[in-house]
C-alpha cells in the first residue's frame, strides 16, 4: 500500500489520506497471518518422518526445499504488509521538519540517556547520601537514531526515541508511536515537553558530558559529612543531569533522565520553536486534517468479507471468529482516543464495515 502526502502553503486544497486511515490500514497489514515460518516447520517434519522409511540425503533436500521455499514465501508476504508513505513538502515544511532532525541529531550527541522506572521518597536521608528520593533508571539507555519505523518505508530520514517498551518516530507531519506492535499517532502541537536541571548521585563512572558538582557518601551525618559509625561507606558522586519529559494525550509519559544538561536544552529549545509554527490560535488551512474520505467500505466487487477480515474462502467458523476479534481489536475506536474528531469518525466507520463482513 502506498500514502502520498503533500504538506505545506503550495498544497492547498490537495487532496490527503487523514491519519486515521493510514494507522488503521498499516495495523492491519502488519497483523496478517504469516505462513513462512510455519511451512518450515512442515518440512523439517516430514524430514523427521521420511529418516525412517528413506535415506539421509532425501531428507536434507526436503528441509533444504522447506527452508527456501519458507523464506522466498516469508519475503512475499512481508512485502505485502510493509506500508509506504511518500512525502512531498514545500520549502516552509521542509525547515520545520530540519528543525525536528536536528533537534533529534542535537539529543543523540548525548552520552547517556536512561528512563526513570521508578521515583520514591525517602523518609531516613542520612541513610541516602541526604537524598530525599530515590530514583530507579531502566537497565538499557534510551536510543535516539535514524530509524525507518517497522513495516513503514518513506522517502525522508526518520529519527526515533527507542525507550524500550515503546518507539517514536518523527514525521513531517505527526508522531508515530510504536507499542506493543501497534501504531497510534500524536501530532507536534499536542506533545508537551519539559527540561529540568536535577542532581543525580552515581556510583562508577561517570559520563564525560555530565556536570560535576562534587562527592558525597552513601551514609552522611546531618551536616553532611561521611558517618564514621557506618561500614563500606560508598564514595557517590554528586552530578547534574537533564530530566526531560515527553507526554501525550495518547498515553506516554516519558521522563529521560541525560547526562547532557546542555543538549538536553538544546533539544527542548530547537523543538518550542516548532510547535509554536505548529501551534497558532487558528490552524491554517493547511494544518487542518481533512474529513476522511467518504467511501464506501462495504461487501462489494471491490473487497469481499473475506479481504476484510483477512481469511481464506472457507474458512471455518472458529477461523473467521478468531479473524473478526483480533482485527475489531486494533480497529477499535478507543485506539485513537485524544485524537481530533474525524479520527474517532473513521474508525467507528471501520469498525462499522468489520462487524458487517463478520
Amino acid at each position: 500500500m502506498r500514502f502520498d502526502i503533500k504538506l505545506g502553503k503550495a498544497y492547498i486544497g490537495t487532496k490527503r489520506p487523514a491519519i486515521g486511515e493510514i494507522l488503521a490500514d498499516i495495523n492491519y497489514r502488519i497483523h496478517q497471518t504469516s505462513y513462512g515460518l510455519a511451512s518450515v516447520g512442515v518440512a523439517v517434519g516430514a524430514a523427521i518422518l521420511l529418516l525412517l522409511v528413506a535415506p539421509v540425503w532425501m531428507a536434507l533436500l526436503v528441509i533444504l526445499s522447506g527452508v527456501a521455499g519458507g523464506g522466498w514465501l516469508e519475503y512475499r508476504q512481508r512485502q505485502r504488509r510493509l506500508t509506504t508513505i511518500h512525502y512531498r513538502c514545500d520549502n516552509d515544511f521542509q525547515l520545520r521538519f530540519a528543525a525536528v532532525q536536528h533537534a533529534c541529531e542535537v539529543l543523540a550527541r548525548t552520552e547517556k540517556i536512561w528512563l526513570e522506572a521508578k521515583r520514591q521518597s525517602l523518609q531516613r536521608r542520612q541513610a541516602h547520601a541526604g537524598a530525599s528520593q530515590v530514583i530507579q533508571l531502566s537497565n538499557a539507555p534510551v536510543k535516539v537514531q535514524c530509524q525507518q519505523p517497522p513495516f513503514i518505508k518513506t522517502n525522508l530520514t526518520v529519527w526515533s526515541i527507542d525507550v524500550g517498551y515503546l518507539k517514536l518516530f518523527f514525521l513531517p507531519d505527526y508522531i508515530l508511536v510504536w507499542r506493543r506492535k501497534v501504531y497510534s499517532a500524536v501530532s507536534y502541537s499536542a506533545l508537551t515537553l519539559n527540561c529540568d536541571r536535577q542532581q543525580i548521585n552515581l556510583t562508577g563512572d561517570v559520563p564525560k558530558d555530565a556536570r560535576m558538582l562534587g562527592e558525597t557518601w552513601q551514609y552522611v551525618t546531618p551536616d553532611g559529612k561521611p558517618d564514621p559509625d557506618a561500614r563500606n561507606n560508598q564514595k557517590l558522586f554528586q552530578v547534574q543531569y537533564g530530566l526531560l519529559q515527553l507526554m501525550a494525550s495518547v498515553g506516554f509519559n516519558l521522563r529521560l533522565h541525560v547526562s547532557s544538561v546542555v543538549l538536553a536544552e538544546q533539544f527542548i529549545k530547537s523543538f518550542a520553536s516548532v510547535q509554536q509554527w505548529l501551534s497558532p490560535h487558528r490552524a491554517p488551512e493547511w494544518e487542518v486534517a481533512p474529513a476522511p474520505p467518504q467511501v464506501d467500505y462495504g461487501i462489494d466487487d471491490r473487497r469481499s468479507p473475506y479481504d476484510i477480515l483477512g481469511v481464506r474462502p472457507g474458512a471455518s467458523m472458529s477461523e473467521v471468529r478468531a479473524a473478526y476479534r483480533r482485527i475489531a481489536r486494533l480497529n477499535h475506536p478507543d485506539k485513537v482516543m485524544g485524537l481530533a474528531p474525524e479520527f474517532q469518525e473513521l474508525a467507528e466507520h471501520r469498525m462499522k464495515v468489520i462487524t458487517e463482513a463478520y
